[in-house]
């Protein structure tokens, strides 16, 4: 985001603070309650959201060297991520050609793969490189020299990866044309220049997209936050701009009016707001003053009320002293305390109330544009149709 971009968003929040106004759909949307608890619309999800679509990764910079990988199951499918000799970054279908184990287990550095169950072993770019008592597989190594390679795109400190091979044989891809023009605002930030600091895995009993819904409002702030949150953002005032599928939600700080009294050319607006980036289907992106959260969150046990969300944070450097460290902890403590304690326990009960049978469509309020335009989009990667209007940003 350019400079003139940023100082125009902080003037919209300042004129949102002042006259207790927000970001407007056209008219409020109705959502039916069955994309949280039917089954087949469910396994529709699955198929075409999480095999048919880029899935974030993390930061480019969990990979910094060659030999360091990831593995990920999150999406439905073992995914293998490692960086090559030769400096590229691939993923991998976590799959031995042999009988289908899988041929790493969590994160580090490695120089080969090795499986446990008969150790066929793959060196860091897929190729197969050592078949034990050979003799008995004779031909199988040009039928089967390498792991099974999925598309991975890196580009502005960021890594995507397609969860299904290509049907070219494509490894490689570009992330823009999912992007919606987000692109050029992404690589401002510098991410790959972020350092990781800490991760966890939160299990929930709900349908995963009531964990995506909980970015993407700022309406309850002002009441299931009212003691958290109070002194640091504004209830029910946030800016809405969408992209393409994705979104960029910015709630302003409490602090913002501070700025009408300093020169524009000082005013910054990470320091003065919180921006949640939307990255369809299922991935939150929240950027701080000194610091970003990554929320991935994906279905689990293949049930429609299981979800869990990953969880990162990322600095600008890592740490050196105690005292960092200690600062850096009390930030992923502060979203703990405030998305596990507060919104996920509501997140329960509304799963609870959608199949109660109490009503057919949930409402989403004019103040509310960024569920709207989410759950249209929705709508859209299903082959679905959104209603008309309701998406476009009514400034008030």
């Amino acid at each position: 985001m350019n400079r003139q971009a940023q100082i125009g968003l902080l003037k919209r929040l300042l004129h949102y603070v002042d006259t207790r106004t927000t970001s407007m759909a056209e008219a409020p949307w109705r959502n039916d309650v069955s994309v949280y608890t039917d089954a087949k619309h469910f396994a529709r999800e699955q198929e075409v959201l999480f095999r048919k679509h880029p899935i974030m990764m993390g930061f480019a910079s969990e990979w910094p060297v060659p030999g360091d990988f990831r593995t990920d199951d999150y999406a439905g499918v073992p995914i293998l991520i490692a960086r090559g000799r030769d400096g590229k970054l691939r993923a991998f279908l976590n799959v031995c050609r042999h009988r289908g184990a899988k041929v790493a287990q969590g994160c580090g550095k490695a120089r080969v793969f090795s499986c446990p169950y008969h150790a066929w072993t793959y060196d860091l770019s897929g190729k197969l490189m050592g078949i034990p008592d050979e003799r008995c597989f004779p031909d199988v190594r040009a039928e089967r020299s390498s792991l099974t390679e999925l598309p991975l795109c890196e580009k502005y400190g960021l890594v995507w990866v397609m969860p299904t091979p290509a049907k070219d044989g494509s490894t490689d891809f570009d992330i823009d044309p999912w992007l919606g023009g987000l692109g050029p605002e992404l690589a401002s930030f510098d991410f790959g220049s972020w350092a990781f600091f800490d991760k966890r895995e939160i299990p929930e009993t709900m349908n995963w997209k009531i964990l995506v819904d909980t970015f993407h409002e700022g309406y309850h702030v002002g009441f299931l936050h009212r003691d958290s949150l109070r002194d640091i953002l504004h209830g029910n005032i946030t800016d809405f701009e969408a992209f393409g599928l994705n979104l960029r939600l910015t709630f302003p700080r409490s602090k913002l009016e501070r700025l009408k009294s300093e020169p524009e050319d000082s005013w910054d607006l990470m320091w003065n707001t919180a921006m949640v980036y939307s990255l369809f289907p299922n991935t939150i992106l929240i950027v701080q003053g000194d610091h970003v959260e990554l929320a991935r969150i994906f279905p689990r046990e293949g049930r429609v009320d299981r979800a869990v969300m990953e969880l990162g944070l990322y600095i600008p450097q890592a740490p050196s002293t105690d005292d960092e460290r200690i600062h850096w902890d009390k930030n992923m403590q502060l979203i703990l305390d405030v998305v596990t304690g507060e919104d996920f326990p509501a997140g329960r009960s509304i799963q609870i109330g959608l199949t109660s049978g109490a009503q057919t469509h949930t409402v989403f309020g004019r103040n509310e544009p960024a569920m709207i335009h989410y759950h249209q989009s929705m709508m859209v990667a299903l082959g679905g149709r959104a209603s008309a209007g309701s998406v476009h940003e009514a400034a008030e």
